[in-house]
């Protein structure tokens, strides 16, 4: 019993899924989704070091929240550029006054075959930097 109430309370502390980042090359294409983080108010995605196969030097991010039992939320959508001018080349966006929820973000490539890869992702749910 005990080891039961506290796998729930870790599973459901918003600090075991709060802000999260990678510093493996990862590979993204048309509607891969990211994994999930619990955050309120303020979150914060950057990509860095980006490379594609494409012509298009872009890539698009959608922020959804999940919705349990219906319909996910699209919270924002942007189109990261500048984090393909350069090894340390930086894309981010920010968005506040998000309510207490679960979120994620898909992508959006130029074209369905391609490849775009991403050196480093960031997924920030502190405002204090």
């Amino acid at each position: 019993m005990m080891a039961t109430a506290a796998a729930m309370t870790f599973a459901t502390s918003p600090a075991a899924w709060a802000s999260w980042e990678t510093d493996a090359t990862t590979v993204w294409g048309d509607n891969d989704m990211s994994r999930e983080w619990v955050d309120e108010s303020y979150n914060e995605i950057k990509f860095k070091d980006c490379h594609t196969s494409s012509t298009d030097r872009w890539i698009q991010v959608e922020r959804w929240q999940l919705v349990t039992l219906g319909t996910d939320i699209q919270r924002d959508k942007f189109r990261f550029t500048n984090c393909f001018n350069g090894t340390d080349a930086v894309s981010a966006d920010t968005q506040s006054g998000l309510p207490y929820g679960t979120y994620y973000f898909e992508t959006d490539a130029p074209c369905l075959s391609c490849v775009i890869t991403v050196r480093k992702i960031v997924v920030d749910t502190t405002q204090a930097d």
